[in-house]
C-alpha cells in the first residue's frame, strides 16, 4: 500500500519527545476533564506540533490528529500507571486525569483492544482517505442508532437495561392504553409501535 505524502508529518514525531508534559499540564488545569476536541484546541493554542498545523475539516487530517493524540494519551496512561502517580480515563467525550489511589491495581498488562490499536503506529501510516471516510460513516450510523434507541426508550418509558421481554410487555401495556379503538391518539399509538420496533431490532444493550 502506498504511503500518503502527509503521513510523515505525524509519523516522524513518534520518536520525538512525548507530549506528556503538555497533556499533564492541560488536564491538571481541568480536573473535570476535557472533550477530545477541547484538548486539541488547547494544544493548538500552545502551538504544539502537529496540532498547530492540523486541519480538522479534512477527513484524513482529522483522523491523523485523533490517532496521534490518543497514541500519546495511552503512552501517558501507561507511564502514570507504572509509576503509580495517577491514571487517565480516555474517551473522545471525556479525557480525565485521575489521582492514584493506594491499592489500585496496575492495569498496564490487562489486554485492551483500543490501547493496542492506538499504540500500533502502522494504523496511522496505512489508513487511507477512503478508509477514514468509511470509518466516519460507520461512526455516524452507530451514533444515529444509539440516539434513536435512546428516544425509543423514552417513548416506552423503559431503561437501558430492559431486555426484549420487558420491552414487549411494556409495548403491550401502552398499545392497549393508547389504541385508537379505545380512544387513544393514532399518532401516539404509531410512536409506541415504532419505538418497540427500533428496540427489538437489536439485542438489548447494543
Amino acid at each position: 500500500m502506498s504511503r500518503s505524502p502527509a503521513a510523515p508529518l505525524f509519523s516522524d514525531l513518534f520518536g520525538a519527545t512525548p507530549l506528556s508534559g503538555h497533556l499533564l499540564g492541560i488536564l491538571a488545569a481541568h480536573p473535570e476533564g476535557l472533550r477530545e476536541y477541547d484538548l486539541v484546541k488547547h494544544l493548538q493554542k500552545e502551538g504544539v506540533p502537529p496540532f498547530d498545523g492540523c486541519v480538522l475539516s479534512d477527513e484524513l487530517s482529522l483522523f491523523r490528529t485523533h490517532f496521534f493524540l490518543f497514541h500519546q494519551l495511552y503512552l501517558l496512561q501507561g507511564q502514570l500507571r507504572r509509576a503509580q502517580r495517577g491514571d487517565l480515563e480516555i474517551h473522545c467525550l471525556g479525557i480525565v486525569l485521575r489521582p492514584w489511589r493506594a491499592g489500585d491495581p496496575v492495569a498496564v498488562e490487562i489486554p485492551d483492544p483500543l490501547r493496542a490499536y492506538y499504540l500500533d503506529t502502522t494504523h496511522l501510516e496505512e489508513t487511507t482517505r477512503e478508509q477514514v471516510i468509511a470509518l466516519l460513516a460507520g461512526f455516524w450510523r452507530r451514533l444515529d442508532r444509539w440516539e434513536r434507541r435512546d428516544s425509543a426508550r423514552a417513548v416506552l418509558g423503559v431503561g437501558p437495561d430492559a431486555d426484549s421481554g420487558a420491552i414487549r410487555r411494556r409495548y403491550r401495556e401502552l398499545s392497549l392504553l393508547h389504541h385508537p379503538d379505545r380512544g387513544g391518539e393514532a399518532e401516539r399509538f404509531r410512536a409506541i409501535a415504532e419505538a418497540a420496533e427500533i428496540l427489538l431490532k437489536a439485542p438489548s444493550g447494543s
